[in-house]
């Protein structure tokens, strides 16, 4: 049981089955997600206590979001024990093709706001002497990977932060956790291009032909990860490759050895 847990991007993919696992051993959770319907859906379907789930619609893409979700916390009395900073989307295609504000909206949600949520509810912990934090990182902040610029850029960031915040807060009895999926089968895809997406692309094959790793084996993985207050947990198909890929090849050539994996795959 890990108390009272803020989960973003709760409503589908693996936010979803975070807010599963969270019912399921007892704790007390706030679901966050900028999506009112998918919200609904989870009374329903996960079948909480009385009282165990609250939900919360709120784009954490816009400026002051993180700063009005802990007061949104702090008014109501609630002290955080656990953090789950799931929301992320990606842009895909070429990065001087792609809209100006599409982009800014992704790192302001995926860099920023995790940033804020990350340092705000920390500093509770850390004054407290407990607490934990989980950050979904991505394979994707390791091999930056072609029509995906700024978006692995982004998770490269989450990838280091993570690790780093992680070293600071432990002497304080807070652990944090990177968890670093392969590609997995949610609405990331739709809602970042990827189908729509016309080229060749490993990515894009990936998720048409399905074999993506399931959300709830990812979401099980981080779960686990956190609960043993690990830092880094590597999961999903192609993780491992992706991991050697980073270690093996100089980061300059890692682009260029994405795109012709692309260009020898062909369209799926």
């Amino acid at each position: 049981m890990a108390g009272t847990v803020v989960i973003t991007g709760a409503g589908s993919g693996i936010g979803r089955e975070f807010t599963r696992l969270f019912v399921a051993d007892g704790s007390r959770i706030l679901a966050v997600s900028l999506d009112q319907a998918e919200l609904d859906r989870l009374q329903p379907e996960l079948q909480p206590a009385d009282g165990q789930l609250s939900t919360l619609c709120m784009d954490l893409a816009e400026t002051d979001s993180a700063d009005r979700l802990v007061a949104w916390c702090r008014d109501r009395e609630l002290t955080v024990d656990t953090l789950i900073n799931n929301a992320g989307f990606a842009c895909f295609g070429e990065a001087v093709d792609a809209a100006p504000a599409r982009v800014a909206s992704m790192i302001a949600l995926n860099v920023t706001t995790l940033t804020k949520l990350s340092m705000l509810f920390g500093a509770q912990m850390k004054a407290r002497g407990r607490g934990r934090i989980l950050n979904v990182g991505s394979t994707a902040g390791m091999v930056p990977y072609p029509n995906m610029a700024a978006y692995c850029a982004t998770k490269a960031y989450v990838n280091s932060f993570t690790l780093t915040l992680a070293a600071e807060l432990r002497p304080h009895g807070v652990t944090v956790t990177c968890l670093a999926p392969g590609a997995t089968q949610t609405r990331f895809a739709e809602a970042g291009g990827i189908l729509d997406f016309p080229g060749a692309s490993q990515m894009k094959t990936l998720f048409v032909t399905r074999k993506a790793s399931a959300p709830a084996d990812v979401a099980q993985a981080g779960y686990q990860a956190l609960m043993a207050g690990r830092r880094f947990a590597l999961t999903g198909k192609l993780s491992v490759s992706a991991n050697l890929a980073s270690r093996l090849l100089p980061q300059h050539m890692l682009p260029e050895v994405r795109r012709r994996l692309s260009w020898l795959m062909g369209p799926p």
